[in-house]
């Protein structure tokens, strides 16, 4: 598959480690998914916000799902993309005023991404919603995601995974079958330290 057909996706999941072993050959292009300050401790990390082409996925948490801004400018990061559409611009507005204030640029999801969401509106996490959106959003064929463990294990850094998040671990499974099976012609590979499997032919499960 092409290499402008792939991306990464980085989350904060302790099988964040397998991007060290998998990531490097493949595609400069990849997406990081809210607060990542603590990880850039790590020089791995390091390495892999150098050599990649970062877009970085946030939250409404101003001030706690954003990277801090040396990091931004360190690391020639210019795209931003806030985990709201445009409508829902008042949810996220703290985040947007403090990206702006940083001199960067900030995106909305696309409305073609609207049509996936739950039935009660919006997605399980932020983390789900990069899977989304490089497959609708950007057209990737060849989704590779490390650091998304359910919430089975904790986080990378020093974070415990609470009961709440757990549960919510299996909605976020349950809404990623059936998105994956929507896209039959996607390929999606997670590398995950969590229990996480499927039937499907399009998506591949790495644990080792």
């Amino acid at each position: 598959m092409a290499v402008d057909e792939q991306i990464c996706i980085l989350c904060r999941g302790s099988s964040m480690v397998y991007a060290e072993k998998y990531f490097h050959d493949l595609t400069n292009d990849m997406i990081v998914i809210n607060e990542f300050n603590e990880e850039l401790d790590k020089s791995f990390v390091q390495e892999l916000f150098t050599k990649k082409n970062i877009r970085h996925m946030v939250g409404a948490d101003a001030g706690l799902s954003n990277l801090e801004k040396r990091y931004y400018e360190k690391y020639n990061i210019e795209n931003v993309i806030l985990n709201r559409f445009a409508n829902q611009s008042s949810a996220i507005s703290a985040m947007n005023s403090l990206i702006n204030s940083f001199g960067l640029d900030t995106t909305y999801l696309p409305d073609s991404m609207k049509k996936f969401q739950k039935e009660d509106g919006g997605f399980p996490t932020t983390g789900v919603v990069s899977i989304v959106y490089a497959t609708v959003a950007l057209k990737k064929k060849d989704i590779h995601i490390a650091g998304l463990d359910f919430y089975e294990k904790d986080y990378f850094v020093d974070i415990k995974a609470n009961k709440h998040q757990k549960r919510k671990g299996l909605i976020m499974k349950s809404f990623i079958e059936d998105f994956m099976s929507k896209f039959p012609d996607v390929k999606y590979t997670f590398y995950t330290n969590s229990s996480f499997k499927t039937d499907l032919k399009n998506a591949i499960i790495v644990n080792s």
